[in-house]
């Protein structure tokens, strides 16, 4: 079978029925998830400062996901917040060598997007953005709170994801492409264990409104902070540094890593 004609084996979003493949090969179900964090909410005892956040949308445009032996050009849009009793989004069943293999995606700007379980409203507004990732939702300590709408045109190239499980040749595998929200409240771009913390963005809310925007984002200065390191980067502004960590959110199968670009 050529690669050609293991393109047409993406059964997508409705109806996952198995691939036709080559003896050799076996058929992997891709399926995207944000964990706990995005579905049920980070907690306070995750945040350094005492902060938890619960999102009410968070929306990723994922595009060219292949394995070695296919792969499906389509953009979807997922809303990664919307309840899914673990289990999180399926984008389809894709034909891949059999035993050990890896994943590729993309998560970025592009063509007209395809609904996952997103809403056509949003893929519209995805879409008129050109945004890869937006994400909105509530931030609270104590008696303080602050909503959060942010929308990202950054793009992301996830490459040489190993699946977790190896292939069989006549049972489908699933791997899961997991995005990790807690990220884009990363206090350091480079340090292995950086702290997740809220204090600086809340101090973004020049306005006193309730609600920190990107321009407020953008407003921040870091380069006083002994926190928010950004190595050689030219990154000065706290807008700035949350866009290169939505370069960072994408895993495969939890904690699995690939290679960016």
């Amino acid at each position: 079978m050529t690669t050609a004609l293991r393109i047409t084996c993406f059964a997508v979003l409705a109806g996952l029925a198995a691939c036709d493949t080559d003896s050799e090969d076996g058929t992997l179900e891709v399926r995207i998830w944000g964990e706990e964090f995005v579905e049920d909410g980070i907690p306070a005892e995750v945040f350094a400062d005492g902060w938890s956040v619960r999102f009410s949308a968070f929306l990723v445009a994922v595009d060219g996901v292949a394995t070695p032996a296919a792969e499906d050009p389509t953009r979807y849009l997922f809303d990664l917040a919307l309840p899914s009793g673990g289990a999180g989004q399926t984008l389809g069943m894709l034909a891949s060598p059999g035993g050990s293999t890896e994943l590729a995606y993309r998560i970025g700007p592009g063509d007209p997007a395809m609904a996952g379980n997103a809403s056509m409203d949003d893929v519209a507004m995805m879409d008129a953005m050109g945004w890869s990732l937006f994400v909105s939702g509530t931030a609270t300590r104590a008696d303080e709170s602050l909503a959060f709408a942010w929308g990202f045109d950054t793009t992301t190239q996830y490459d040489a994801c190993e699946v977790a499980e190896d292939v069989a040749a006549h049972t489908p595998t699933t791997t899961v492409i997991t995005i990790h929200a807690d990220h884009l409240f990363y206090d350091d771009l480079d340090d292995p264990a950086p702290n997740v913390a809220f204090d600086l963005v809340a101090s973004a809310d020049g306005d006193s409104d309730g609600t920190v925007t990107t321009a407020e984002l953008a407003a921040v200065d870091i380069t006083a902070q002994a926190r928010y390191q950004v190595g050689s980067r030219d990154i000065r502004d706290l807008l700035a540094f949350v866009e290169a960590q939505t370069s960072t959110v994408g895993h495969i199968d939890g904690e699995g890593h690939c290679h960016t670009e």
